[in-house]
């Protein structure tokens, strides 16, 4: 269990070691920001590749409001047969993911991040990436020095791609409430009248 001191103790550590980070930020932003490999080509991911990243996408989804496969692998497609880099991010996330389900839960045998059940999913991402509301700004600045090249390239270059076209998607818009895009006509005139649906758990 962890006691009421340990809790303040740590979180008093954070703070110190993101304000360092904050002042440092100027000198090593530019050294530890992942940069792309602008020298690799063009392609597509492999078939278990593939898997791997679409089971992410399916993770970072509302549950209720997942996607077909085909809506991420559509997408990344487009992504690594456009953009120089890309592709060896995507699969480097695809290993990255994989090794850390095995170191987790693979028991001596080798684990797909795809076949693993939403909740395990999970695990892996939190043992990957810190987790702070976006606007802390100074927690952010922190996990730049302190997680891997390989964990901060699979949030920058992959999940927040991956993350904003699922909410610039119908799927997305649904989440918060609306039939279409935000700022744009529905087709219903009488849309904007009623109320927005209950998002409320059931009891």
């Amino acid at each position: 269990m962890i006691t009421r001191r340990r809790l303040l103790l740590g979180a008093a550590a954070v703070s110190v070691a993101a304000a360092g980070v904050y002042v440092a930020k100027p000198r090593l932003g530019g050294l530890l920001r992942p940069t792309l490999d602008t020298t690799y080509p063009l392609g597509i991911l492999q078939h278990e590749e593939m898997r791997s990243i679409a089971a992410l996408g399916e993770t970072l989804a509302a549950p209720e409001l997942a996607p077909p496969a085909e809506f991420f692998q559509e997408y990344v497609n487009a992504a690594t047969q456009s953009r120089p880099g890309i592709l060896k991010e995507y699969q480097r996330a695809a290993v990255l993911l994989n090794t850390t389900g095995t170191r987790l839960f693979g028991q001596g045998t080798q684990v797909d991040f795809a076949d693993l059940p939403q909740r395990r999913r999970e695990q892996v991402l939190r043992a990957l990436l810190w987790q702070y509301p976006g606007t802390d700004q100074l927690v952010r600045k922190a996990e730049v020095i302190v997680a891997s090249r390989e964990a901060l390239a699979l949030r920058m270059y992959v999940m927040q791609p991956l993350i904003e076209h699922y909410y610039r998607s119908p799927f997305g818009w649904a989440v918060v409430g609306y039939q279409s895009f935000p700022g744009r006509a529905q087709l219903d005139p009488m849309a904007y009248t009623g109320p927005l649906p209950d998002k409320r758990p059931r009891q």
